[in-house]
């Protein structure tokens, strides 16, 4: 049976990533949600998507369906889901990729916001498990030396469950890992060649940071060096001592207010940022901010005046 309208159902049964445009969702009769079908990284909308993804997560909820006990992940949302300034009453029907949006502002204007929120369903290739887009919860590679290797997955394993949700697809280990803490351990079981296996997956801090800039709830937590100009030459590199692919680029005469106060001078040659000096161009490397820092982050941009090295603190800004 297929939904498409939706009005009135609670929609705290379907806890997911609300960033995204589509999930679909497989139930028992009483309610209870088997597993979920969704879910992209940041590449791609559509990267982890197929039909026949979707017929693998149907085949193996059905086939769950049918044993003597199926498995149901607990409801674990948060409350209240739908603030109050979006209510049925005063906005009618609330699409639910925008509930993240509303969810965000009023959390900011509160003063509860934290940065934990930021970083909501990391894929499991954060953990080193790469999973096949045609059978979401087969392995398709393992990154060496991740937590998944050293837990003993390998290529061909099928995960059965994560964190204790059952894992029909890349949907469920999103759900899966975002209920996971931001440091210690999580269990993990798979199938290889009919044998029952399980392990724990060690989490260390910060394993949860993805690229973000894809999220339109977080696009206010995106920050902006406010520094540009035009890339060095090789030889304008060579005369400065440094690597010819290295970053550098020399600060336009036009200072931003932003920058100007924190102490940038026009001809500045910008070649890095805290433990970073990377090789990379200008606009690779204000992509790279964006990704790696939010709004309010405090960092020191590593600058060349005069024959001298300085490292410039500054507060980055939306």
């Amino acid at each position: 049976m297929r939904l498409t309208r939706v009005i009135d159902v609670d929609i705290n049964l379907f806890a997911f990533d609300f960033d995204l445009t589509m999930m679909t969702f497989f139930l028992s009769p009483e309610g209870k949600v088997y597993s979920r079908y969704g879910g992209r990284d940041s590449k791609d909308a559509e990267n982890r998507l197929s039909l026949a993804g979707l017929r693998h997560t149907m085949e193996s909820v059905l086939a769950m369906h049918k044993s003597k006990t199926p498995l149901v992940a607990e409801r674990a949302v948060e409350k209240p889901l739908i603030p109050k300034d979006m209510s049925i009453a005063k906005r009618g029907c609330v699409h639910c990729h925008n509930v993240k949006e509303q969810q965000e502002i009023d959390l900011t204007k509160a003063g509860k916001w934290t940065r934990d929120r930021v970083w909501r369903f990391p894929p499991p290739d954060n953990l080193g498990v790469i999973p096949e887009v045609d059978r979401g919860n087969v392995v398709k590679t393992v990154t060496p030396e991740s937590p998944a290797a050293k837990a003993g997955l390998q290529k061909g394993d099928q995960l059965r469950t994560l964190n204790r949700v059952p894992i029909h697809s890349f949907g469920d280990a999103l759900f899966a890992l975002d209920r996971a803490p931001a440091k210690g351990a999580i269990d993990v079981a798979w199938e290889r060649d009919g044998k029952e296996m399980s392990a724990k997956l060690e989490l260390s801090e910060g394993w949860k940071k993805t690229d973000i800039t894809w999220r339109p709830s977080q696009q206010q937590r995106i920050p902006s060096l406010k520094l540009y100009g035009d890339n060095l030459t090789a030889d304008e590199k060579n005369a400065l001592g440094l690597k010819p692919g290295q970053l550098a680029f020399r600060q336009q005469k036009e200072v931003s207010s932003h920058a100007a106060k924190a102490g940038f001078k026009p001809g500045d040659v910008i070649v890095g940022v805290d433990d970073l000096e990377p090789e990379m161009s200008m606009s690779d490397f204000l992509s790279l901010v964006r990704r790696k820092y939010l709004v309010g982050d405090q960092v020191n941009v590593h600058v060349l005046r005069d024959g001298k090295r300085l490292k410039v603190p500054m507060k980055l800004i939306p």
